[in-house]
Formats: C-alpha cells, structure tokens, sequence
C-alpha cells in the first residue's frame, strides 16, 4: 500500500486527535473565559467524542453503498465549518454544539481511513497498514499538546480553534485528491435501510463484538488519562500549561513506539499475540497506577514520575492494541468493511463520551481517573475473552 495513500489517509482520521490533544491545556482558561464549572467544560471533549461516534455510525455503512470519496470531501468542509464555529463561540453552549459538528466531521475522516485501508488490503498487512496510519496520526498527539501549551499563552484558545480549521482546509485538499477505492461493482446495492441492517447483523457477531469491545474499552483506558489528565497534572500536581503539554507528549511518543513494534514484528507473530501483549501492559499499567493513587489520597498527592510512568505502560499497550484489534475486526466483516468501522468507531466514541465527564467527579483527580481506567480495561480484556471464546465453540 502506498505511504503518500496512508500518510493522506491519516490526515484524515487527524480531526480526532488534533481535536482533543491540542486543546487540553487550555480547558482551565475556557472554563474561566466562558464562566462554566470544569465538569461542564470538560462536556465540550464529550460532544466532540459523541459527534465522532455519531459520524461515524452515519457515515461508514452509507459508504458501503455509495463509496468513500464524496463522503470524505463533505466530511472536511463540516470540519472547517465546526472548526470556525468553535473559534467564535461566545457563550459554552454553542462551543459545545460547535464540537459536536466538529467531531461529526472528525469521525467521517476515521470511519472512512479504516474502510479504505480494508478496501486494499488485509491480514498482517491490513495490521502493518493500520499501524503506519496509528504512527502518522501519533505524530499529532506528540506536537499537538506543545504547540496547544505554546499557543495557548499565546493567542488562546480561540486562535488554536482556527489553527484548527486552517488543518481542516489541508483536510479538504486531501479528501478531494483521494481516489475512490470502493467501485461500484463492489458497492452494496440495497437500499439504505438494508445498508443499515447490515451493520445491526455484526452486533449479533459474537466474536466481532468481544473485538469492539475491546478495541473500544482499551480507547477508553487511555482516554480517561486524555481527558483528565490537564486536571491531575495542573491543577492536583501543580503543573504548568507547557509542562503538562511535554508530560503529554511523552505518552503520545509511547503510542508511536508501539505502532513500529507491531510494523515490524505483526507478520512473525500475528496480530492475536500482539493483541495479548498489549491486555497485558495495559493491565499491569492501570493497577499500578492505582495504587499510587490510593497510596496518594487528596489534592497534591502522588508525583509526575509515578503517574507519568504508569501511564507510559498503559498507553505502550494501547498502541500495540488499536492496529491488531483493528485488524482482527475488520477481517470478520470484510464484506462489508465501512459498516464494520463504523461499529468500531461508534463504540469507541461513546465509550469515550462516557469516560470524560466521569473523571472530572469527585475531589481526588487522580484516583477518579485510576478507577475508571480501571473499569476500561477490565472490560477490554473480557472483550477478548469473549471474543476468542466464540470463536472457538464454532
């Protein structure tokens, strides 16, 4: 598969991290600027999660139908016009509606990046393919939290909302470039509501569903520590803007160096051991992480060390995760392969939509967000369980 086609198509599946990770660090100055409690603050990460599930689930099946080309140039203007929006949001509601539009446009560009992938390729070279995706796209959480921490002194919030809409025009330019990879005489001709039934159908999937769930519940271990990172870093450990951008990422480098473990070792392993590997990191990293909260109780508690270290752990094993588990579930629905990722994506959106306001409860940041990471990966592993015990009473 071309790296100019992959390096296009994760620009495009760009919107989702860009548009948390950049930001985080202002969430303090927004709450203050629009006078609104963090808890409702922090709802403006679960609109943008919300609006890419809902994308998602709208636009993957669709494109099984019509192809994957027009969608994605429809889905980068909605980007631009979220991205503008959110930039002149005077009142936090309409910054919420604002990134919900936002995130709508972000999920159009992920559910469609997976389908295209699993259009030309499959296998180990789908989970090669997904992980050089991961990589390019792990770039952004890497320089995204800095430049937020840099410009956010800078020119505020706002002004990274329209660098934001700026990277959305590069999204278009993309998505009208990009060759359609689903002709038509692989599209599905029903109609739309037999298109839709189709994706209902991959619920019923035992094996399919244990790998969404634990595609999902494993985004939503790491997405706990995203979304409630800026407080425990900030505001409980007493980190500034920029530190906290660095902390960031250091995390987000982790992502990375999981993404080339499985580019090159994937086709000696499988995508299957890997995905154990990771369970396993992801496990060890949330019940350490644990217990340096409940060892720390209260504002001021734990360090940066300890929590940063643990969540390097969590965060190695969610990289290793995303790409196989993509590629396990994508190659159970290969007949209908936008559909597919719009299950994944949907279930991983909400799962995360559900996370961020949870871990903004409570006193304690840091063991609020312990506990819900901890749930995330609990389920996640139950998700592989179930999965590989379906498959084996076949």
């Amino acid at each position: 598969m071309p790296l100019g086609l992959l390096a296009g198509i994760a620009l495009l599946a760009a919107g989702g991290p860009l548009g948390t990770d950049m930001y985080l660090s202002t969430l303090p100055a927004i709450a203050r600027d629009l006078d609104a409690a963090d808890a409702v603050t922090q709802l403006s990460i679960t609109a943008f999660m919300l609006g890419m599930g809902v994308g998602q689930v709208v636009v993957g099946p669709v494109s099984d139908r019509v192809g994957r080309h027009r969608l994605l140039v429809v889905g980068a203007v909605a980007g631009v016009v979220g991205s503008v929006a959110c930039a002149l949001s005077p009142h936090i509601a309409v910054l919420i509606l604002a990134r919900l539009v936002q995130g709508a446009a972000g999920g159009t560009g992920v559910v469609l990046g997976r389908a295209v992938i699993a259009d030309l390729v499959s296998g180990a070279a789908a989970a090669r393919a997904f992980s050089v995706m991961m990589l390019i796209i792990g770039l952004g959480p890497v320089a995204a939290p800095v430049i937020g921490g840099v410009l956010g002194g800078a020119v505020g919030w706002r002004g990274i909302f329209a660098l934001l809409a700026v990277v959305a025009v590069g999204q278009f330019v993309v998505a009208w470039r990009m060759p359609e990879t689903l002709p038509p005489e692989r599209r599905f001709g029903g109609s739309l509501g037999m298109t839709y039934r189709r994706m209902g159908q991959l619920l019923a999937r035992r094996a399919f569903m244990g790998q969404t769930l634990c595609f999902a519940l494993g985004f939503g271990t790491m997405f706990s520590f995203i979304s409630g990172s800026s407080f425990v870093m900030q505001e409980q450990l007493g980190m500034s803007p920029l530190g906290f951008s660095l902390v960031f990422a250091v995390n987000a480098a982790a992502l990375i160096v999981g993404n080339i473990v499985t580019m090159r070792i994937v086709g000696r392993t499988g995508p299957r051991v890997l995905q154990t590997v990771a369970m396993g990191l992801q496990v060890v990293g949330v019940v350490a992480l644990l217990l340096v909260a409940l060892s720390h109780p209260g504002p001021g508690g734990g360090s940066v060390a300890a929590v940063l270290g643990c969540t390097l752990v969590v965060t190695l094993g969610s990289s290793l995760n995303f790409g196989n588990t993509t590629s396990i579930a994508q190659g159970m629905a290969a007949d209908r392969a936008g559909a597919a990722s719009a299950v994944l994506g949907g279930m991983q959106f909400l799962v995360a939509g559900i996370v961020s306001p949870l871990v903004g409860l409570g006193e304690d940041s840091l063991l609020t967000m312990a506990v819900v990471m901890a749930v995330c990966s609990a389920g996640a592993v139950s998700g592989v369980v179930l999965s590989r015990t379906a498959r084996e009473a076949r």
